[in-house]
């Protein structure tokens, strides 16, 4: 019985001894930069978007194709991917198009990337106004909504969807 008590008196002390709080030489502290670096999910932002050109592909008699120029913002101290993106385009206040973008670059911390991608217009439903704009090449103004999904590529924080809706003047081009 009493080597039975000194085997639990040493067991015990060896578990005391190996989960004390106290840090080794070979651990370094974590520095507060570290900590830092790491965003709080309440300091990820959301991208802005901005449509800086449209340009005409491709002009028929109904349907139009158009490049749309998109530049996308990340004010954020990460970079993120956006795997997806569903939107409505209007142009002077009509509907163009609607659409969902999959092929979307990352978007480095604190920059902006440019996205690419075509839409086609029908005109035959449109205001007369707004082809005149096009064809003459003037400023369109115009309004993008819609939601896109975002990755923050950071383990504990789980990618989100964004809705957004923007709006402004965008020159035509050829």
């Amino acid at each position: 019985m009493r080597k039975y008590l000194v085997f639990l008196a040493v067991f015990f002390l060896l578990i005391a001894c190996k989960s004390s709080p106290h840090q080794s030489e070979e651990e370094p502290l974590e520095s507060s930069e570290s900590v830092a670096a790491a965003p709080d999910i309440e300091q990820i932002k959301e991208p802005v978007f901005i449509i800086t050109s449209i340009t005409i592909l491709q002009a028929d008699l109904i349907n139009t194709r158009l490049k749309l120029s998109l530049k996308i913002d990340n004010p954020n101290v990460v970079p993120i991917t956006l795997s997806s993106l569903r939107y409505e385009l209007y142009g002077n206040g009509r509907l163009w198009t609607s659409g969902i973008e999959n092929n979307l670059p990352v978007i480095p911390a604190q920059s902006s990337s440019e996205a690419n991608f075509e839409v086609e217009m029908n005109f035959t439903n449109m205001r007369r106004r707004l082809l005149d704009d096009i064809i003459a090449l003037r400023e369109v103004h115009y309004r993008i909504t819609g939601s896109v999904d975002v990755e923050t590529g950071i383990p504990r924080f789980s990618d989100f969807r964004m809705n957004f809706d923007y709006s402004g003047d965008s020159e035509v081009i050829k």
